[in-house]
């Protein structure tokens, strides 16, 4: 009686062949696993930069203007606390604040109040502290008593603007170590390259924050470049 099988020449190709074959799919799986691993490194860097990027470019826009102090890896402004409109009476300075109704002197203590801020805030004209000055309210109005005679060039929109300008009440945006810093607390993972800068504001335009930023990490590199106008005018 015949006995059918498998010759020794036919195992051994048999075996070769599958090899060739399970070589392939691993390399095809291995190569798939690496791509979504890149696109998942990749997506979350750009996630982390744009989440640094929305949260500069929020405070920047509602910054005090024209105060803005860059040295190409810093940027330094001061955000408004309260913002609204004013008129001169006599000696006194009137103003209104459109945030909030329920304001009474009291939480005006350590603040500053700027009018047509064009300088930087060391130089600046029309700061008026309001410790330094006797503050007063009448109905939904304040009254800072006297400042009027130190008030040099109002601001055409009637504009003012209310906000910490002790050293404190700066916030300070860096390169720092290779990361994105905001007043020394890191921002970001990734190492970070780059610039930033400000454009002063001039007759045609409101002041410009430039962003050219470089995110690194894990071989994958991705640059962001980004103009931020400073919103409000004097």
């Amino acid at each position: 009686m015949k006995r059918f099988g498998f010759t020794l020449i036919e195992m051994v190709i048999t075996l070769i062949v599958g090899s060739i074959l399970v070589l392939g799919i691993a390399g095809f799986v291995e190569l798939g696993a690496k791509g979504y691993s890149d696109t998942i490194e990749r997506q979350r860097l750009q996630t982390q930069a744009k989440f640094v990027l929305e949260k500069m470019s929020r405070e920047v826009r509602h910054a005090v203007p024209n105060i803005f102090t860059s040295t190409g890896s810093c940027i330094s402004f001061y955000p408004i606390t309260y913002s609204g409109f004013y008129r001169v009476s006599g000696q006194d300075i009137e103003f209104i604040v459109g945030q909030n109704e329920s304001l009474d002197p009291a939480d005006f203590a350590n603040l500053s109040m700027i009018i047509n801020p064009t300088t930087q805030l060391s130089s600046a004209n029309n700061l008026f502290a309001f410790n330094d000055f006797t503050l007063s309210q009448q109905n939904d109005r304040f009254i800072l008593s006297g400042a009027a005679s130190t008030l040099v060039g109002q601001s055409v929109a009637n504009r003012q603007y209310i906000f910490d300008a002790s050293a404190g009440g700066q916030v300070n945006y860096c390169i720092n170590n290779a990361r994105i810093t905001r007043n020394d607390t890191p921002l970001s993972d990734p190492i970070v390259s780059g610039f930033l800068d400000y454009l002063p504001a001039n007759v045609q335009m409101n002041g410009l924050v430039r962003l050219n930023l470089i995110f690194t990490q894990q071989g994958e590199t991705t640059s962001f470049q980004q103009d931020i106008q400073v919103l409000n005018v004097p």
